[in-house]
C-alpha cells in the first residue's frame, strides 16, 4: 500500500519543523504564536490520476508578510522534494484573525481509490537527489559476479571464478499526455529508493537501455541501468 497523501504531506512538513495538521473549514481559528501549516485535499482528478493538496502557511501578524512568504517558500521546497508539482500563491492578510496566509497547491501523481488517496506505488525514487515522480515500478536484478571457467577445447567448466558483483535496475514510468518528459542524468549517477522501512542507494550507475511505449494516455518509459555498488539503510 502506498503512502496516504495527507499523511505524507503532514509527515514531511513536520520533519521540516512546521506545526502541521489537517485543516477543518468552519472551525474557529486558533490563536497562533508562530508559523503553522493547515493541509487538506483540494482536488482529485481520476482521469489523470493526480491529487492536489492545498497547504496554507499561516503566520501571526507580528511576523510580517515577508516572513510568511519565506516560510511558504520553505514549505514549497519540502513538497517539491516529496514529489509534488507546486504553485505558491500570493500572501494575503486576514484582518479578523490577524494573520498572514500563503496558500500552496501541491499536485501529486498517484493512485485514487473510492475511500482513500495514495501517492505512487509505496516508494520514492531519486536520481542524484532529484525526485522522479513518474516511476511506478522498479525491478532489481543482482549479478553475483561468479563465472564459469573453461579449459581450451573443453565444454565442461573447469572451475568458477569470482569477479565484481553488480546490479541491474529496470525503472518503469507512466508519463501522461501533455506532461514534459523528464531529463535523464548523463554519465555516472546515483539512484536512491526510499520505502517505508528502507533507504537503498545504488552508486556508479550508467544507462544501458531505454524503451518507450505510446498510447492514448501518454507514454510509458522503461529504462535500464547498471550499478556497481548497493547499500541498504533501515529507516526509523
Amino acid at each position: 500500500m502506498g503512502y496516504s497523501i495527507l499523511e505524507l504531506v503532514l509527515r514531511r512538513l513536520r520533519e521540516g519543523k512546521f506545526i502541521a495538521d489537517a485543516a477543518y473549514p468552519g472551525q474557529k481559528f486558533p490563536k497562533i504564536k508562530g508559523p503553522v501549516a493547515a493541509v487538506h485535499i483540494e482536488k482529485v482528478d481520476r482521469a489523470s490520476m493526480t491529487v492536489t493538496v492545498e497547504v496554507s502557511i499561516v503566520c501571526p501578524a507580528a511576523m510580517g508578510g515577508t516572513a510568511c512568504e519565506v516560510e511558504a517558500l520553505r514549505a514549497t521546497e519540502i513538497l517539491r522534494w516529496s514529489g509534488a508539482v507546486c504553485v505558491q500563491n500570493a500572501c494575503t492578510y486576514d484582518g479578523v484573525a490577524q494573520v498572514y496566509v500563503v496558500n500552496i497547491l501541491a499536485t501529486f501523481t498517484g493512485v485514487t481509490e473510492a475511500d482513500d488517496c495514495e501517492i505512487g506505488p509505496g516508494f520514492m525514487v531519486y536520481f542524484n537527489q532529484v525526485i522522479q515522480p513518474y516511476i511506478q515500478v522498479v525491478e532489481e536484478r543482482g549479478d553475483t559476479g561468479f563465472r564459469a571457467e573453461y579449459a581450451i577445447g573443453e565444454k565442461t567448466p573447469a572451475g568458477i571464478s569470482q569477479g565484481k558483483q553488480g546490479w541491474t535496475l529496470t525503472l518503469e514510468e507512466q508519463i501522461f499526455a501533455g506532461t514534459p518528459e523528464p531529463a535523464e542524468p548523463r554519465g555516472e549517477f546515483e539512484v536512491l529508493i526510499i520505502t517505508a522501512g528502507w533507504e537503498i542507494t545504488y552508486t556508479s550507475c550508467r544507462w544501458t537501455d531505454t524503451h518507450r511505449i505510446y498510447d492514448r494516455n501518454g507514454m510509458r518509459r522503461v529504462r535500464t541501468c547498471t550499478a556497481m555498488d548497493r547499500k541498504e539503510v533501515r529507516r526509523g
